[in-house]
Order: C-alpha cells, then sequence, then structure tokens
C-alpha cells in the first residue's frame, strides 16, 4: 500500500506515528505521548477516547524504510516509526555522545571519539590504563563520570558512580555500538577497601553504551558501597580491564 509518509507523521508534535496510535470519532490521529495530554481533538474539538486508528496502524507495520544512519553507511531497513533496537543500539553506524554531556554536545563514530576527546577536553592524570594491569582509580562520588584511556584502541571507557539512598553503584563501560563485530569483548574487576575489608565485583563482558547517563541502569550487576562503607566523597579504587577476545585490530 502507497501512503505518503506524512500521512504518518503526528499532526500535533510532527514526530513519527507509532503503535499504538488513536483517534477522535472523525478520525484525526495522534501520537501515543501527545493523546494522553489532550482532553479535546485539536482538529474538530470532540471529546477523545481511547480509540486505535486500525488503519494508521497497519500502514505503520508494512511500512520498511532506512535505517536513520543510512547517509552515515548503513544499508539496513527497519520499520517505520516504531523503535527500532537496531537503530538504538545494534547499528554499527550509530552516533556515540561525548561523555562530558555537561559541557559538550558532540556525537559522533565511535572511531573518531577518542580524537575528539584527546584535542577538546583535559585529560585527569590518572585516565590512562593498560589491558590486564590493575590500577588505582580515585574520583569523587559528584564527579559521577570518570573517562578511561587506553592508546592501544581507539576506544573510551567510563566508571560511573551513581548515588542512591544506601550507597552508591559503580559502573564500568565502554562507549561503542552493540554490533557484535565491530568491538571485541572486555571484562573488569573493581574493588573497594575500607577499614580493612574488601569488596570485588568481577563483570565477564562489560557492557557497551552509546552516551553516558545519569540515570541509575535497571540492571544490578554493578559494584554498590553501602553508607557504612564510605570515606567521604572520594572513592579510592582498583581497577582492571581486561580483553576477552580480540576480534580485530580496532
Amino acid at each position: 500500500m502507497l501512503i505518503d509518509l506524512d500521512v504518518l507523521d503526528c499532526p500535533i508534535c510532527y514526530e513519527p506515528l507509532t503503535i499504538p496510535t488513536f483517534q477522535c470519532d472523525i478520525g484525526h490521529v495522534a501520537c501515543k505521548f501527545c493523546w494522553p495530554k489532550l482532553k479535546r481533538c485539536p482538529l474538530c474539538a470532540l471529546p477523545i477516547g481511547n480509540k486505535r486508528c486500525i488503519a494508521v496502524e497497519s500502514a505503520l507495520e508494512r511500512r520498511i524504510v532506512p535505517c536513520r544512519n543510512s547517509k552515515l553507511g548503513c544499508t539496513k531497513n527497519v520499520p517505520y516509526g516504531r523503535d527500532s533496537t537496531h537503530e538504538k543500539e545494534y547499528c554499527r553506524f550509530s552516533l556515540c555522545s561525548c561523555p562530558e554531556i555537561d559541557e559538550c554536545k558532540y556525537t559522533g563514530s565511535y572511531k573518531d571519539l577518542l580524537f575528539h576527546y584527546l584535542t577538546s577536553h583535559m585529560l585527569k592524570p590518572n585516565c590512562f590504563f593498560t589491558f590486564g594491569e590493575s590500577r588505582n582509580v580515585r574520583m569523587n562520588i559528584n564527579d559521577k563520570v570518570l573517562v578511561l584511556v587506553t592508546l592501544r584502541k581507539t576506544l573510551l571507557f567510563t566508571v560511573q558512580c551513581f548515588r542512591e539512598t544506601n550507597g552508591v553503584y559503580v559502573a564500568v563501560n565502554c562507549i561503542a555500538p552493540l554490533a557484535p563485530e565491530i568491538v571485541e569483548k572486555f571484562s573488569y574487576r573493581i574493588s573497594y577497601s575500607f577499614n580493612g575489608e574488601t569488596h570485588s565485583h568481577e563483570v565477564a563482558e562489560m557492557k557497551r553504551i552509546l552516551g553516558v547517563s545519569f540515570q541509575i541502569p535497571q540492571e544490578k550487576n554493578l559494584m554498590f558501597v553501602s553508607n557504612s562503607f564510605l570515606s567521604g566523597e572520594v572513592l579510592e579504587m582498583e581497577l582492571c580491564i581486561s580483553e576477552v577476545e580480540s576480534r580485530m585490530n580496532i
């Protein structure tokens, strides 16, 4: 079925319609994000309900469009207007964000991110590491993000602190798309000592992210330091990042 793509955009916010799509009694549609905010249809002023627009949803189901990263080289097709796991995470051409998100809006290929960071931001003295070697990592919890660099790979790694009521979660990530063929796997071991007691945490496969976020991750496969083991706002940790397998030279 041939349908003008503009018809498949929400007439209120002009973003692509997604499933579910809602309509008024006459048939004017709105997306799932605008609809809950409305009391009356903005086009005809009729009261609104929860009536789904099956015709538009059927068109959305059948409409296939190029990946939004097609201009960057991706040849995959994805469903129009539907949240695409490929576009969000697995597309090898997905843009990654600079981890200095408070002061920098740069986005680019994961291959270009290291060069951007080295030329645009001041490196901390303790940012460099070597694969397979333990090193001391010192960061202020309030800084939230510490960027780590190894010159053997054109990749950026981050250590993040997420404070919650009972303590602090610590996560170590690599900034890169999830496409398995572009970046080899990394593991890490991190530990924290206080008053002679050591808490250690190991992750067999480090998570990859397209950019840092200050929201506490849903998964809890992170090191947790309870408030009773914190000494002020500074965390002194031991971290070892290792290569699990080598697929290609980045």
